[in-house]
């Protein structure tokens, strides 16, 4: 299950994840806003999304599913996949198998091998950083 902490009203709610057996889970933020959550059972990569119904209640949507023993040729899938991570503002998840680690973007569904099998247990892409050019350090120290 999921916890989130309202830190402004000291509160803490549990959501219940969609799918309660598995193991290899990401968390991501889906396109709109919500919160989604990803998963793979029976060869099969499951996307769920947090969506308010028509009571105002929150609850679980399942709005993708993306057959993998169509994309990665791995004997016995299910047992050797997992998903490991997602990428934030990449709408891509990161499913580690045995024969490596693959990148699949939800849209498209183009699935890229990005690393060599390993033990993954969570992966944190990031998609760039800045270091300023010494020059402008410079000239930053002399005008304070």
């Amino acid at each position: 299950c999921h916890h989130q902490v309202q830190w402004g009203m000291h509160c803490l709610s549990e959501i219940d994840s969609p799918s309660p057996d598995v193991y290899g889970i990401a968390l991501m933020e889906m396109e709109n806003g919500s919160l989604g959550f990803a998963c793979i059972e029976d060869s099969s990569l499951y996307v769920w999304s947090r969506k308010v119904n028509s009571e105002g209640a929150a609850e679980w949507v399942q709005c993708r599913v993306i057959k993998l023993d169509k994309m990665i040729s791995v004997a016995n899938l299910s047992d050797e996949a997992f998903v490991v991570g997602s990428g934030e503002g990449m709408g891509a998840i990161f499913v580690s198998t045995g024969v490596g680690l693959f990148t699949i973007e939800l849209k498209s569904r183009r699935v890229k091998k990005v690393a060599e099998p390993e033990v993954y247990f969570s992966i944190l892409p990031y998609m760039s950083f800045y270091t300023p050019d010494r020059g402008t350090l410079l000239s930053l120290a002399r005008t304070h």
